[in-house]
């Protein structure tokens, strides 16, 4: 087995250290590289995070770049591609504008796009891309594509947790659909309620048609 907590923090560093190289040309300072759960949100796990001067030695600060254990189950593609999401948010508290607490804005959506990793709030292609709480997709090509395809194996983590997994096999339960919305066809007025109503408008007479599910 040998000593997995070294095992573990050499590859990390050794994968922050190829990608800094790689997609930041070496300006990235050394930070401190953590494991920390995120918490869960609407069925969704924070993947990682950043936190700039977290850490102190005498009159030296560093930065802190988190990810989250549950989420390494994912494969190593999607680990390295949150991690090279947090560096960027790095990359631009040392040498950008650092942006308001936790807000993703538009200088760092755009070194995510040279990065290849364009912003999305919805995790998925054409979402908006700044916010509050913002995910990535990985630009077929791109640069992170090239560079994690190049990426020497060894930089590979040799401990994942199967967190993330259990969480992914349980589907989010669907909201009951117990309301209809009405509209007249005359004011376009709307009213909400159950099924099969029969509703007449005050000011049209005209009787209200169910126009679809809330």
């Amino acid at each position: 087995m040998g000593k997995p907590t070294l095992d573990q923090f050499k590859k990390y560093q050794a994968a922050y250290d190829y990608f800094n190289d790689r997609l930041f040309g070496g300006e990235l300072a050394p930070c401190l590289l953590m494991f920390r759960e995120g918490k869960k949100k609407k069925n969704a796990i924070v993947l990682g995070h950043f936190a700039w001067d977290r850490w102190t030695r005498g009159d030296e600060t560093c930065h802190e770049i988190s990810l989250n254990p549950e989420a390494l189950a994912r494969g190593l593609k999607d680990t390295m591609a949150t991690l090279v999401h947090e560096m960027a948010h790095q990359w631009q508290c040392d040498h950008g504008k650092r942006p308001r607490a936790g807000y993703h804005d538009r200088q760092w959506a755009d070194k995510m796009d040279e990065l290849g990793l364009p912003p999305t709030d919805t995790g998925e292609p054409g979402g908006k891309r700044t916010g509050q709480r913002m995910s990535h997709t990985v630009a077929a090509g791109g640069a992170f594509d090239r560079a994690f395809r190049a990426m020497p194996e060894l930089y590979a983590l040799p401990w994942t947790t199967g967190a993330a997994l259990e969480l992914a096999a349980k589907p989010e339960k669907e909201k009951a659909k117990n309301k209809l919305k009405y509209t007249c066809p005359g004011c376009a007025a709307n009213v909400w309620g159950k099924a099969e109503l029969r509703i007449v408008c005050g000011e049209c007479d005209e009787p209200f048609e169910c126009a679809e599910a809330e």
